[in-house]
């Protein structure tokens, strides 16, 4: 099937079949077609194989797989958010819930960071399940002129599912941050990650990650520190394609040390599971070499 039959068919009829199916189907029948397929793979086994050259191959190409497999599995939770956590979708075990209750119960306003890491709106998908609504900001992805017309729709589906669930509103960076300020100020929770990139990016800070440095943008922190709220973290692990846990944890007061932190936990969570990691493809834009100190050869 080609990528527009994808986007505009197979994907949303997929998460309407009963049961778990979708998901244990979705690794198998892949975003890419055949061809696109091996070339990706092979891709991502040369790339494992520089990043962890201390691997094995077999362990680069599960790697490869699992994480083709994980992104196929996020388009049908994108088009079926209703269905997580819910009888005959997903099982979602949610832990450190109680974080983001105690600051919703003094009626105070929290950022909650993620990254690109496994099926990572499954997090805010389950605090609502849990009572807790948020808002997100993202970059403005349609407004990029890039985007096909069947990515367009399809992101269009997936913008209405995910805030019909949620509770709250998908807000861009080009809509201003005026009403995100005033709306954290007021208490409500805004989901924002921490590992967004773009090659337009100013005000970067590096992080060690890998033996190097990840560059990446410094807004979260200068909007915490503005209007003082909370930060929490959460991170989803896929357990299998139809059983997600997903962890929420507070996080330091000071919001730089709180960023630190949540890459600290990245590069963790990375390091365990390397295929869960969205940003592959901007590794050689995103990922530097530490700089080696002046007067060492």
């Amino acid at each position: 099937m080609t990528r527009d039959g994808s986007l505009d068919l197979l994907f949303p009829l997929m998460a309407r079949v009963p049961t778990t199916l979708p998901w244990r189907l979705a690794g198998r029948i892949g975003r890419e077609s055949a061809a696109e397929r091996e070339h990706l793979l092979r891709w991502l086994e040369g790339l494992f194989a520089r990043v962890f050259p201390n691997a094995a191959a077999a362990e680069h190409a599960q790697w490869a797989k699992a994480h083709l497999a994980m992104l196929a599995q996020e388009m049908v939770d994108a088009m079926a958010f209703h269905r997580l956590g819910r009888f005959g979708g997903p099982s979602i075990d949610l832990q450190g819930v109680e974080h983001a209750k105690s600051l919703a119960r003094q009626g105070k306003g929290f950022i909650l960071v993620l990254n690109h890491f496994d099926r990572l709106l499954t997090a805010p998908v389950a605090l609502a399940r849990a009572g807790i609504a948020t808002n997100v900001l993202t970059m403005p992805v349609l407004d990029n002129p890039e985007l096909q017309a069947a990515q367009r729709r399809f992101l269009l589906r997936k913008i209405h599912g995910y805030t019909k669930v949620t509770g709250g509103t998908w807000h861009t960076t080009s809509d201003g941050l005026r009403p995100v300020h005033e709306s954290l100020r007021a208490g409500q929770g805004w989901v924002i990650l921490a590992d967004a990139w773009r090659p337009e990016f100013g005000r970067l800070r590096g992080h060690p990650f890998l033996g190097g440095e990840l560059n990446l943008p410094t807004g979260i922190e200068r909007l915490a520190q503005s209007t003082g709220v909370a930060l929490l973290h959460a991170v989803t692990y896929s357990r299998s394609p139809d059983r997600l846990e997903v962890v929420v944890e507070p996080l330091p007061d000071n919001p730089r040390q709180a960023i630190d932190t949540v890459i600290q936990r990245l590069e963790q969570d990375v390091l365990a599971r390397p295929w869960a990691w969205w940003h592959w493809g901007l590794w050689d834009q995103m990922w530097q070499p530490t700089p080696k100190a002046e007067g060492n050869s």
